[in-house]
């Protein structure tokens, strides 16, 4: 009972956000703290499928899809963009192409971060024969530096870490390497989505 009773204060006292990858949340969460101080913002990455459940089911406050939701009871509206590239070394045989599919460098050995959400659908749908070599943030960041073999980046990371040194950024050209960020909540909750207002581009 009293384990019951610390889950339900907590839930009173906290926003929880899922996300279908990484880089909507970066200014999605100091927004909603700033926006709600008293408030503990709690977020996760999960599948899109999930997510959906999730917010239905009362598990997340608001969540971030890569596709809009049309559905009675759900209030959506666009979000962010994000935009995929590969990075790179100069020495690469690809490294002087204006724009790159996802195709064209698989078969490769890449560097990959770790928990990119449905981003691993799309690189293991279009890339089934490369051999990723994946890193959490910290030591992807130094192995792109050392390292020789290629890696993505994308518009959203660049803006956040700046461009990496000694690399060639090519531009994605595959529908799937574009994606449109949704944010979603129920209509009822509509009020906590105010930080669009601020952060949507």
């Amino acid at each position: 009972m009293v384990s019951g009773i610390r889950d339900y204060d907590r839930k009173r006292h906290t926003i929880f956000v899922g996300s279908c990858a990484p880089a909507p949340l970066w200014e999605m969460i100091p927004a909603l703290s700033s926006l709600y101080p008293d408030l503990t913002i709690s977020s996760e990455i999960r599948d899109s499928q999930v997510l959906f459940q999730g917010l239905q089911d009362g598990v997340y406050h608001t969540i971030v899809l890569p596709y809009p939701v049309e559905s009675s009871g759900i209030f959506c509206q666009k979000y962010k963009e994000e935009h995929l590239f590969f990075s790179l070394p100069p020495a690469h045989p690809l490294s002087g192409s204006k724009a790159l599919s996802l195709k064209d460098l698989d078969g490769e050995t890449m560097l990959l971060r770790a928990q990119l959400g449905f981003w691993n659908r799309v690189t293991d749908a279009k890339m089934p024969n490369t051999h990723f070599i994946v890193q959490e943030d910290a030591a992807f960041n130094e192995l792109v530096k050392a390292s020789a073999l290629p890696s993505f980046t994308s518009d959203l990371v660049i803006q956040r870490e700046g461009e990496a040194p000694n690399r060639v950024t090519i531009p994605i050209k595959d529908e799937e390497a574009n994606v449109t960020y949704y944010c979603c909540c129920l209509m009822k909750s509509k009020a906590l989505m105010r930080f669009l207002t601020q952060e949507a581009v």
